[in-house]
């Protein structure tokens, strides 16, 4: 039988790049949350036996002892020695990447956050083309009292202009953005580019295309 890991070793002609690797970390990731769900289900950890008394209710009527067969169900020891080997994996693929970035000529984590903040600068000054200056006249909106010749207070109604000006310079902003835009894009080539370029001392061992269920059925059977 061909193992996984041989799979992967014929398929895999090139190191493997940060890219790659992160797509690795995802992969067991998903797989350390299909373990806690199987371990969550307590099915897949216990035996369940039958045993049907039918003697004792019908004369002649056999005994009967029946194994209750749980589906994608393996050996709880097997599955735990699959976990360690995952958090071992996690370990080793983790050190990899950090010796990888340590060795590039800039700090791509912070390149990153940097670079998803400043796009949500761009959409913040972007929503302020949705402010206008404006004028509105509304009439009899005011309410005004003055006293009349007899001496009595009495109320007129008045036009209220509304002018809103807008306190920014709207030309200013949109060569920020521009500016921004054209950083970010730059940013973002370079982070592309490392991490397509960048070698990561490290061999997945697993297929990864194949489901979880699959990965877990192919350690089990080795």
């Amino acid at each position: 039988m061909v193992t996984t890991r041989l799979v992967v070793d014929i398929c895999r002609v090139n190191p493997m790049n940060l890219k790659e690797a992160f797509q690795a970390q995802n992969s067991i990731e998903k797989l350390l949350s299909f373990l806690e769900d199987y371990f969550s289900n307590g099915d897949n950890l216990i035996s369940t036996t039958e045993k049907h008394f039918r003697s004792k209710a019908a004369q002649g009527q056999p005994d009967e002892k029946i194994n209750i067969v749980t589906e994608d169900k393996f050996p709880p020891d097997k599955v735990i020695e699959f976990l360690l080997v995952l958090l071992d994996e996690r370990e080793k693929l983790a050190a990899a990447v950090h010796d990888t970035k340590a060795a590039m000529n800039f700090d791509l984590d912070s390149a990153v956050d940097v670079n998803k903040k400043r796009h949500c600068a761009i959409e913040m000054l972007r929503g302020l083309r949705n402010y206008k200056s404006s004028s509105l006249v509304e009439k009899n909106a005011g309410v005004g009292y003055v006293f009349n010749n007899e001496g009595n207070q009495t109320t007129y109604r008045y036009d209220i202009e509304r002018v809103k000006t807008i306190d920014f310079d709207r030309n200013k902003v949109r060569n920020i953005v521009a500016k921004l835009q054209e950083q970010a894009d730059k940013v973002s080539a370079e982070i592309d580019a490392a991490l397509i370029s960048s070698t990561v001392n490290y061999e997945y061992p697993f297929d990864m295309h194949a489901s979880n269920l699959e990965i877990l059925e192919d350690f089990v059977n080795r």
